[in-house]
């Protein structure tokens, strides 16, 4: 596999995504699986943070959790990394939403208790494609790391 200008693993060599994505709850779907994919050690506790969070948000309901879910696998393959899949779904997202949504990728991230390289590349990447501020990103890390403790 070869490393994208984002740092994260391409499943070709092929040109530069050209997906857009302009559905705002399919667009945190999609942040979301690129946060989920990210995990080199893909357990149970990561996948079921990640079923449980497209269920439960408001920003899903009237939407069929399943199909949120195989359209951003479908997404995330044609981005072809978790860089250019959030991306794609950056413009789609409401500035009011990227916080939230910032912080519920760290619950994905972090719901095994382990952050793994590629996690933290994404962690790192949201970090700056949301403009989170270095020390509140941190801060929810510490919250977040004692919370899933439980």
């Amino acid at each position: 596999m070869k490393e994208s200008k984002h740092f994260f693993p391409t499943q070709t060599s092929k040109a530069p995504s050209t997906l857009k994505i302009t559905d705002e709850a399919e667009a945190c779907a999609a942040v979301l699986l690129a946060c989920r994919r990210a995990d080199e050690i893909n357990g149970p506790v990561g996948t079921a943070a990640f079923f449980s969070t497209v269920k439960s948000r408001n920003i899903f309901i009237g939407y069929d959790p399943q199909v949120l879910i195989e359209t951003a696998g479908r997404y995330f393959e044609q981005a072809g990394s978790s860089a250019a899949l959030i991306d794609a779904a950056m413009g789609a997202i409401r500035e009011q939403t990227r916080l939230p949504l910032f912080y519920h990728c760290l619950d994905v991230i972090l719901a095994d208790g382990v952050v793994t390289p590629q996690e933290h590349k994404v962690f790192q990447y949201l970090t700056g494609r949301f403009k989170v501020e270095e020390e509140i990103a941190f801060i929810a890390m510490e919250v977040l790391v004692v919370k899933n403790q439980l």
